[in-house]
């Protein structure tokens, strides 16, 4: 009865459109699940070890949960289009669009905060790990060993960052056990980037970073490994997400005119609606019980009805009461959405502290800024701008932050010790001394400022009173070995005796030169101008295998001095190991491209192994930053000499029989440059040369002799 009722009243239709939806729902379900683990299977996801990607998991969910709700859609379109009256498609069209609009504002809300709110580098930055320092005993072998991505594939590895604080360090990068990058050697205080996996992880990998020291001494590094956010949170998922809000929307903007057109009808139906039939009316009073339903008899066509019963009297009528409308309540006011408080200075400064102690100083130094835009004399914020600024070498701006810090607080002491240390390393002496002494005030027995009061007045040439800053230390902090050092450098006259070494040196007394500069040495070793003193004084002498240990002890603490470079590669030169020699030219134009006697140095080098073209560039390079030098002028002129001479005995050479051209080259290299060499060569001479056999050799002498007989 109920099937045939249904038929009756025109709902089965609904029903069956509602257990299609159901079917559909389940079955959509059902692939959706279907095609994660497929998605998962093509990733190279596991339960041991636990590897379960959620990018692909969202994605394949978004995508099926879209393509859900439009279908979905579609079968709520069909039953308010299979609705028989307008109250009921009034009301069905009416909670659909509530629910509509309040989906798509979370989804919209949702994709404009991964949009814009939540960027991908501040997600990278704050699940970065913090940096890690390693110790190396001479000549070990370090592994680190790390996987990427995470168990759930949001985070992997991008780069890993290394930096050597002294010696050596030999960095290799595997993946599973293979090399993915050629081994990087880095040096005292050099830092490298290797990349890991830039933009995004290709599976699943065990990664290892390979430390080996070089040198036989210990040595300490540090590596961050940084890390970046799977691209898919901030691209594809905010973009399926505005999708499924752009659809609610879409549904909404459908809905509406159905709402507004069935709205006074289903208040005019009231009269017309059936026992057991909704009804809207915002007016209509709540009734105090259930209203009665009235079951109608059924009767056969096929029997006598039976005879009516005597009518009674009709009850006189009764009075129909006066229903009162109620009174309408005051809409209630919608719920604001939560208001995102301000930032404030503290909550930036907290922000931006987090960002220093991952490393990533450039996008702290912005955010102590942004605290200053705020307030200004905030000195937190100035304090971390001041930090950014130093390890970013930007010494004079961070001086100027730390007496923004003094201007409010004349006695922060570590604002006044920063800003002597920072001068103090920019070699501004004076500026470092009153900068130390305002520290004095406050602190009168700091030791180490009163180091770096000895140190500033020393480099000034008032060395009584260094003397006395450092005696002043050393009573406070009297294990320093360093002051004891420096105590006794400040007692010997360094300059006089470098003074009198130099001159001892010009005017040949090599003897006493080397003593002095021994003197000089003793009580500072690393005292770079007389190591290079003490280096010319051994080459001028004949010595020069000392001279060159002079030299390398210079460039083991300035790798790129000038000077030591200049004098090493003319020694060597003397020596005869041209190749060496144009090593340390080479560098030396590299790290002093502006200086001409480098490049003629290089350029001298280069013309004796033979390298003309080469030789010609450096000249020309030398003569472009000294244009009116006759000495490069001559040198220019004689490659040019020499070029146009061997390009005619090159001629000359390829029309002898069986020499051609790669013997004629050959033999020009090995010195054989103008017809008179060949006329006094022999054939031993001759045969030396690469390719050269006897019978090409009697061919040139033959030749040539000829040649050389005509002349005369």
């Amino acid at each position: 009865m109920s099937g045939y009722h249904d038929r009756l009243q025109g709902t089965d239709r609904l029903l069956r459109i509602r257990r299609i939806r159901k079917a559909v729902f389940a079955g959509l379900l059902a692939l959706t699940i279907v095609l994660i683990f497929a998605r998962l299977q093509g990733e190279g996801a596991s339960l041991k070890p636990l590897f379960l990607p959620v990018n692909g998991i969202l994605e394949v969910a978004l995508i099926m949960g879209l393509t859900t709700s439009i279908v979905g859609l579609f079968l709520r379109n069909l039953e308010l289009r299979n609705v028989l009256r307008d109250n009921q498609r009034f009301l069905m069209a009416k909670s659909s669009m509530t629910r509509a609009i309040r989906t798509a504002a979370f989804a919209i809300g949702l994709a404009v905060a991964l949009l814009l709110a939540i960027t991908p580098s501040l997600a990278a930055t704050l699940l970065s790990d913090p940096p890690q320092v390693v110790s190396l005993l001479p000549n070990a072998r370090e592994v680190v060993t790390f996987t990427s991505p995470d168990p759930l594939g949001l985070t992997f590895v991008t780069y890993a960052a290394v930096g050597v604080t002294n010696g050596s360090v030999s960095v290799t990068v595997m993946r599973d056990n293979v090399t993915v990058a050629a081994p990087k050697v880095l040096t005292s205080a050099q830092r490298a980037v290797l990349e890991i996996e830039p933009s995004m992880w290709a599976d699943r990998a065990t990664w290892s970073l390979v430390f080996r020291n070089t040198q036989n001494a210990p040595t300490f590094l540090t590596f961050v490994l940084q890390k970046g956010i799977v691209p898919t949170l901030f691209s594809t998922v905010p973009f399926l997400v505005f999708l499924y809000g752009a659809v609610q929307i879409g549904w909404w903007v459908v809905l509406r005119p159905i709402r507004e057109r069935t709205k006074e009808t289903s208040l005019r139906s009231a009269a017309e609606i059936d026992s057991g039939e909704r009804l809207y009316d915002p007016s209509a009073p709540i009734p105090d019980a259930p209203t009665l339903v009235r079951e109608d008899r059924m009767t056969s066509s096929f029997v006598d009805p039976p005879p009516p019963s005597p009518s009674a009297p009709p009850p006189p009528p009764r009075p129909v009461p006066v229903m009162r409308t109620p009174k309408p309540e005051p809409p209630r006011p919608a719920p604001r959405a939560p208001v995102r408080e301000p930032e404030t200075a503290d909550s930036l400064v907290r922000k931006a502290e987090a960002l220093v102690a991952t490393g990533t100083y450039e996008a702290a130094l912005t955010g102590f800024e942004e605290a200053l835009r705020l307030d200004p004399a905030y000195v937190p914020a100035l304090r971390g701008r001041a930090t950014c600024e130093e390890k970013l070498n930007q010494r004079s701006e961070a001086v100027e932050t730390h007496r923004r810090i003094l201007a409010n607080d004349r006695r922060n002491v570590d604002s006044l010790r920063a800003i002597a240390r920072l001068q103090m390393a920019d070699r501004r002496w004076r500026e470092c001394l009153e900068a130390v002494e305002d520290l004095l005030r406050v602190r009168p027995n700091d030791a180490a400022a009163l180091e770096i009061e000895g140190d500033a007045l020393s480099n000034l040439g008032r060395r009584p009173e260094a003397l006395a800053a450092y005696e002043a230390a050393a009573a406070v902090d009297p294990t320093d070995e360093n002051l004891r050092q420096k105590i006794e450098e400040v007692r010997v006259d360094v300059p006089s005796l470098l003074s009198r070494a130099l001159i001892a040196s010009a005017s040949g007394n090599y003897a006493q030169a080397l003593s002095l500069f021994d003197d000089i040495l003793e009580v500072d070793p690393s005292n770079v101008n007389a190591l290079i003193g003490k280096a010319v004084a051994y080459r001028r002498r004949g010595k020069a295998q000392e001279a060159l240990n002079c030299l390398d002890l210079v460039l083991g603490v300035q790798p790129g001095n000038a000077s030591a470079l200049l004098n090493r590669g003319n020694i060597l030169l003397e020596q005869g190991n041209a190749e060496a020699a144009l090593e340390s030219f080479e560098r030396l134009t590299q790290l002093y491209p502006n200086d001409e006697e480098a490049w003629t140095a290089q350029g001298d080098v280069l013309l004796r192994i033979g390298r003309d073209d080469d030789a010609h560039q450096a000249f020309t390079e030398a003569l472009r930053l000294s244009p009116g030098d006759e000495g490069i002028q001559r040198r220019l002129l004689d490659v040019k000499a020499a070029k146009v001479d061997s390009s005619e005995i090159l001629q000359e050479l390829i029309e002898v029989k069986g020499v051609g051209r790669a013997r004629a080259k050959a033999l020009i290299d090995a010195g054989f440059k103008d017809p008179e060499d060949f006329a006094k060569a022999t054939p031993k001479s001759l045969m030396a040369v690469k390719g050269v056999t006897r019978k090409v050799a009697e061919e040139l002498l033959e030749h040539f002799r000829e040649t050389m007989a005509q002349v005369r």
